[in-house]
């Protein structure tokens, strides 16, 4: 691959890493060949994890630059051609580290990397085929290898470990809805929700599973949104997403509130929001709305989440109600709007007029 300033190449990773992987002949006792073995295996791996993480870092600031020199040297480690994608998934599966949780969740997320950007370089992000991750890590490992993961990570998805059930199902999301099992979906919705009590620390990770899984619709849409109401995980996803609609970056503030809106059309959600939380919602949809009056498309979304919202959540009928009204009359009335906007300003308000009678 080619040098990088900064960067070790993917040659000299992977050869590092075999090296590592080498055994030796010893001829001493059997107690102490075995605990010479096990100290030799513990610095392989310590080894392993400091050159994968590096790896790692040099892939997140390659994309984060976005140099030509960067790109050549993308373009290069996602090559077919390159070894690294294989090497680094039979790094993840290797019997002998299964103890090693560190390396095992570094190499699973190099491999996602490795899939995110050959994603983006095929299609620079604008693809509809939810799928194309599978495609690319097959091609990427090849057939036998990839199937061999696929059996060993969705174990992982479901596991006792957190931090391995973390990164498998995120690796798991990066391979698109056909890497999961429809009828074992329900368990990894589960574990997934789990992991926002075990890991609160990755919540801003975990939230991106959330936003995919919703993309696909379908059945395993509806079973995510099912799960996040009934699980106490779902409250804490729902603390992450109003985050996310916060914060107001790119498109995933939208699906964020997709997402929500989904949830709160189920019944029994009523407590899925706390009611500050309900309120700080309130304030960022007032703010939001007369700002995506020119779209269509994005009033909904914020519309529908609303309308959501006061059906469930009775704190957010009195809240900043009256601005909301005038808000929502004044966008009705403009007949400069777009038909459609109008259309949900007058269904919004007849919620809200039915419900606060």
């Amino acid at each position: 691959s080619p040098v990088v300033k900064g960067r070790a190449t993917m040659p000299a990773l992977l050869a590092v890493l075999r090296v590592l992987g080498r055994g030796g002949a010893c001829h001493m006792g059997m107690a102490t060949v075995a605990a010479e073995d096990d100290n030799r295996v513990q610095e392989k791996a310590k080894q392993k994890l400091d050159y994968v993480q590096g790896f790692i870092r040099s892939l997140e600031t390659a994309l984060k630059d976005d140099t030509a020199e960067d790109r050549a040297w993308l373009q290069a480690v996602i090559s077919p051609s390159d070894t690294c994608g294989v090497t680094l998934t039979k790094l993840a599966i290797e019997s002998k580290y299964q103890s090693y949780v560190s390396l095992r969740c570094a190499t699973m997320r190099a491999v996602q990397l490795l899939i995110r950007i050959s994603t983006l370089f095929i299609s620079r992000g604008a693809t509809e085929d939810h799928n194309i991750g599978i495609a690319i890590f097959l091609q990427l490992v090849g057939r036998e290898l990839a199937d061999e993961a696929f059996t060993e990570v969705k174990a992982l998805a479901k596991g006792a470990e957190p931090n391995l059930g973390c990164n498998a199902i995120l690796f798991l999301v990066e391979l698109g809805p056909d890497a999961f099992v429809l009828s074992d979906f329900p368990d990894v919705m589960v574990a997934y929700l789990d992991l926002f009590v075990a890991l609160p620390s990755r919540a801003d990770d975990l939230v991106e599973v959330a936003l995919r899984v919703h993309a696909w619709s379908g059945e395993r849409r509806a079973e995510l949104l099912g799960a996040a109401v009934r699980h106490i995980g779902g409250q804490m996803l729902c603390e992450v997403l109003l985050q996310v609609i916060n914060r107001g970056l790119d498109e995933r503030p939208l699906r964020a509130l997709k997402v929500l809106a989904g949830c709160l059309a189920i019944g029994g959600s009523e407590s899925l929001l706390y009611t500050n939380d309900i309120r700080v919602l309130v304030e960022i949809l007032l703010r939001e709305l007369p700002v995506h009056a020119k779209n269509a498309t994005a009033f909904a979304c914020h519309a529908d989440c609303y309308k959501a919202l006061v059906r469930r959540c009775e704190a957010a009928r009195t809240h900043r109600r009256d601005e909301i009204v005038q808000v929502l009359e004044d966008l009705r009335d403009y007949e400069s709007c777009d038909p459609k906007v109008r259309q949900h300003c007058s269904e919004a308000l007849a919620v809200l007029a039915s419900l606060c009678r």
